[in-house]
Parts: C-alpha cells; sequence; structure tokens
C-alpha cells in the first residue's frame, strides 16, 4: 500500500474516533421516561405527540433497538430520555390570598399587591408580611406560603402527555407547607434553601428556613434533605434541622396528632368552644382553620398555650380544622384534622309596626321589626299580592331596621314583609302582614258662591284623581251637627236653602275609600229673606 494512503487511512481512524457518537448513544446515561405501548399506537403517532423537534420516531426504535416495528405487541414498554419529550413552561396559580402578600413579575422592578387567580410563572416573586398565598401547580401539587416569608419560583415545566414535571423553588426566607402530588416516573419537586435543599416524590411536608439554617418536619411520604456535607432521607412522623455552621444533621419524631375530644361535626349555634387532649411533649399548639377543604381559603391561624379554640362569627358552610402540638425544640408536629359544619338558624325578623289589617296613612306610617344579630342586613317589600310576585316597593341591603314608604306609591290594599340577609349571605323572610295605605288628595276648596232667590250655587276647584266629592251642609261651623251630606260627580252643587239662616259648607275629593282629601276649610252661607 502506498505510503500517502497509509497516512490518510490514520488520519480518518483517529478522526472517527475522537469524533462525538449520536445523539441516541449519548441518551443512555440521562433518565428514561417509560411509556406504555397500546392497541391503538404507531411509533409514527407516538413520536410526532411526545417527542421534540429534534428527534423523530426512527431514534426510538434505535433507542430501544427494536427489530420489528410491525410486531410491537401492545403493552410492551418503550423507553424515551427525558431530554427528547417535549416541554413547555407551565404557570402556577394562586388560589388564595390572605392578608398582605405582594408578588413581583417577571422583571418587574417592583412588588405589587398579589390577588387570587393570579399566574405564576417562572422567575416570579412572592413575598408575605402579615398574609399567606396557597399556590397550585400544573400536577394539583399546593404550596402554602407562610407568613414573613420569601420564594422565587426558579422552574416550572411541564412534559406535555407524560404527566411529568420540573417543578423548583427557592425558599430564601421564612416557611412553606407542601403537599405535593404524586410524581411521575421523572419528575422532579425540589425546595432548596440557602443550607439545603429538600426533593420530594408526592409527600407532605413543612420547610423553614432562616440565617440559623433549614427545618423540615415530614407528616406524610419522604423527603431526601441534601446538605453540603451529604443527604440524610427524611421519613413521615419525623423532623431535621440542618444548621449553617455545621454538617450535622438533627433529627427526631414529631408530636403526635392531638386527640379531640369533641364528637359533633354539625354546629348549630356560636361561640363554640373545641377541645383536644393535652399533651405532655407540648410546649404549645398550632390551629388552622380553613374554608370547605384542607386547600380552601384560610380562615384564621392562631397560637395556643393550650389545645383550646373558642369559634365565633362563622358564615353558615363547611370548613376544615387542624389543630398540632409544637414541642420545645420548635418542631410542630402531626395534625388532627377534621371537618365541621356550622349551621345556624338563621336570623328571621319579627315585625314591629304597622300592625296586621290596619289601615294606615302611605305618607306618614314607619314600618319598624327587630332583628336578633346587628350584623345582620334587611330589606322592606311591600307587594300587590300576598305570594310577592307583583313587587310595589323595596330596598336595598342595610343596617336600618324601620322606613317609610317612597310617597309616590298609590293608596290601596298591599302586603309586606322584611327579608334578612345574614354575614353567610344566606336570606330568610318574616311573616306577612296585609295593610290598608289611605293617601291624601289635594284639599278641596270653595271658591265662589252665587245667590239666586233661594238657591245657592257652589264651585271648588277641581281635584287631581278625585272620582267625585262630597259636600257637607251644617248649621255650626264645627261641622257637628250635619244637615246634609251627598255625593257629588262635578265640583260644582246648586241647592235649596232656608232664607235668613246662616249655614256652612265644605267639601272633599274622593277616588277610593282609602284614596281622598280631607275637607277644606268651610264657606258661610247666607239667604237673605
Amino acid at each position: 500500500m502506498p505510503t500517502w494512503l497509509i497516512f490518510t487511512t490514520l488520519i480518518c481512524m483517529t478522526l472517527l474516533a475522537l469524533a462525538p457518537v449520536s445523539t441516541v448513544a449519548d441518551t443512555h446515561d440521562q433518565a428514561d421516561w417509560h411509556y406504555t405501548y397500546r392497541p391503538s399506537d404507531s411509533l409514527q403517532a407516538v413520536g410526532k405527540r411526545l417527542l421534540n423537534n429534534q428527534h423523530t420516531w426512527s431514534d426510538i426504535v434505535r433507542y430501544n433497538q427494536i427489530d420489528n416495528v410491525a410486531g410491537l405487541q401492545p403493552g410492551s414498554i418503550i423507553k424515551v430520555p427525558i431530554n427528547w419529550l417535549k416541554f413547555q413552561p407551565k404557570p402556577a396559580s394562586t388560589l388564595s390570598v390572605s392578608g398582605n402578600v405582594l408578588v413581583k413579575k417577571g422583571r418587574a422592578q417592583q412588588f405589587s399587591r398579589l390577588k387570587a387567580n393570579t399566574a405564576i410563572n417562572v422567575s416570579d416573586e412572592i413575598v408575605t408580611r402579615k398574609g399567606r398565598a396557597l399556590i397550585r401547580f400544573a400536577d394539583n401539587s399546593i404550596l402554602i406560603i407562610e407568613e414573613d416569608t420569601h420564594v422565587t419560583f426558579n422552574k416550572l415545566t411541564h412534559y406535555g402527555e407524560t404527566g411529568m414535571v420540573d417543578t423548583r423553588i427557592r425558599l430564601k426566607r421564612g416557611g412553606v407547607s407542601a403537599d405535593v402530588s404524586p410524581l411521575v416516573k421523572g419528575s422532579r419537586y425540589e425546595i432548596s434553601t440557602p443550607s439545603a435543599v429538600a426533593a420530594v416524590r408526592g409527600t407532605q411536608f413543612r420547610l423553614q428556613t432562616d440565617a440559623q439554617g433549614t427545618r423540615i418536619e415530614v407528616t406524610e411520604g419522604e423527603v431526601e434533605l441534601t446538605h453540603a456535607h451529604g443527604k440524610k432521607k427524611i421519613e413521615a412522623g419525623q423532623g431535621a434541622s440542618v444548621s449553617a455552621q455545621s454538617a450535622l444533621v438533627t433529627t427526631k419524631a414529631l408530636n403526635e396528632a392531638p386527640t379531640r375530644q369533641f364528637d359533633s361535626a354539625v354546629l348549630d349555634d356560636l361561640p363554640a368552644t373545641l377541645n383536644w387532649k393535652s399533651q405532655i411533649e407540648a410546649a404549645a399548639y398550632r390551629f388552622q382553620l380553613r374554608k370547605d377543604s384542607k386547600h380552601g381559603q384560610l380562615v384564621r391561624s392562631s397560637e395556643h398555650r393550650k389545645p383550646s379554640v373558642s369559634l365565633d362569627q362563622l358564615q353558615n358552610g363547611t370548613y376544615s380544622l387542624a389543630m398540632r402540638s409544637i414541642d420545645k425544640q420548635g418542631f410542630q408536629g402531626i395534625d388532627d384534622t377534621a371537618n365541621i359544619s356550622i349551621q345556624i338558624a338563621s336570623d328571621i325578623p319579627a315585625l314591629l309596626t304597622p300592625s296586621g289589617d290596619s289601615i294606615a296613612s302611605k305618607e306618614t306610617t314607619l314600618f319598624s321589626w327587630r332583628l336578633k344579630d346587628s350584623h345582620t342586613l334587611s330589606k322592606l317589600e311591600l307587594s300587590k299580592d300576598a305570594n310577592f310576585s307583583n313587587l310595589a316597593h323595596t330596598q336595598a341591603f342595610s343596617s336600618e331596621t324601620k322606613t317609610k314608604l317612597d310617597p309616590s306609591i298609590s293608596p290601596g290594599i298591599y302586603y309586606w314583609r322584611v327579608v334578612a340577609l345574614s354575614e353567610d349571605s344566606s336570606e330568610s323572610e318574616s311573616d306577612v302582614r296585609k295593610i290598608s295605605l289611605r293617601g291624601m288628595m289635594d284639599t278641596a276648596t270653595i271658591l265662589s258662591v252665587n245667590y239666586i232667590k233661594n238657591q245657592v250655587g257652589l264651585f271648588w276647584n277641581n281635584v287631581e284623581d278625585a272620582n267625585g266629592y262630597i259636600l257637607q251642609i251644617s248649621e255650626t261651623p264645627s261641622f257637628r251637627n250635619i244637615l246634609r251630606e251627598e255625593s257629588i260627580a262635578k265640583a260644582s252643587a246648586f241647592l235649596k236653602l232656608a232664607a235668613g239662616k246662616k249655614y256652612y259648607a265644605r267639601v272633599k275629593g274622593v277616588a277610593t275609600e282609602l284614596y281622598e282629601s280631607d275637607y277644606g276649610p268651610s264657606k258661610e252661607l247666607h239667604i237673605k229673606k
């Protein structure tokens, strides 16, 4: 063989030896995700659905050394390197916020007030002062950010249809409580602090950190705690602390859940006192109350010297309560959790005035009622029917327990009641009373008198809404002795009176028996002989 050919061959062999092997070969040292092949699957469809743009279904064939693609049986396990999978940022969301909680979004320079239903993205920071926030992630894991805490979200990745997530959080100071959903193989959930990293795979734990170090309390599952000098597995029922100045990890058993001393799951009256049995190992107790469920809106959180709480001023509904003890080293123990239901009878208004079946003036009558709870709001309703399907008058809810009617209400027969609105937003109704509202028309005044022999012609003003008039004649100005009273359709009348005597006349307008005017001023009549 010529010398030049030998030299060229050696160079080519050297370059091949130094060249990087294929991407497929590289990934054998990476973590794999296992996919179960389904009857309706094809490798082409699986690759298109799951793989990123750098890989195809043929890479899966080579990686798994599949000789017969057509003969691949349902139920076969296919390994896919995690870094081949499609992935995208998947924001978390704020389920609830209580108290003073701030958020700094991405590249924003300033913090703003955090509200419920806010999307939390990578690099967002949350700072709590006298407040708490409850965060939900793509896999339904929950993070409760406690008071005086600073958290940064470093990674929030979701691997498409695989269900895998990669969640990494930085706890700079303060405390969090986590309820992590069972993680699909290949998923990652980590919370790092200045002195340790907590890595979990489906568990419940509490984590606190400050300048002295990090403390963890695992209530379910297990957590791998990594620090500068190694790793340690912390199991359910254990607490551990890592000092920032020492390689030593101190572990201890957490206090068991306190034993509750109440049975009823329904409270029909408040205030109510709930008690648990005291624990010898306890230095204090922590109580929490949430709306609806253990991941609901925080209603109350308090620390007590004894395992006893008094519940007051709660709206009707379902609550989740938790009581745990705190030992002398500050480790918080296992929760005793229970669901309770508040079912307090509504505050039904008691009607005072006017009485039932009364006749009252629509302009001056005062409607009044009584409530037991000063926090209950109420309103008056007036209807033309006893079923209150034809409302003639209603109001906005207020703290007032007495009112007058709108002057525009027409006289007539009505039904009235009071509707109460309690603090839990439930409504209750009083009994129903019937009332006849009397209205006053303008006064009818005799304007002129004409005398023709022994006849007298009387003329008065037309009264708006009047269907007729009532004329009275008396011998005295006080009208104690009525000589004559008659109904007249028009605003005038002609009378025959005896000559040589004095008479007095007055008139009023009438529409119905509940709608009329007062008698106007009297007019003196005198027919000369």
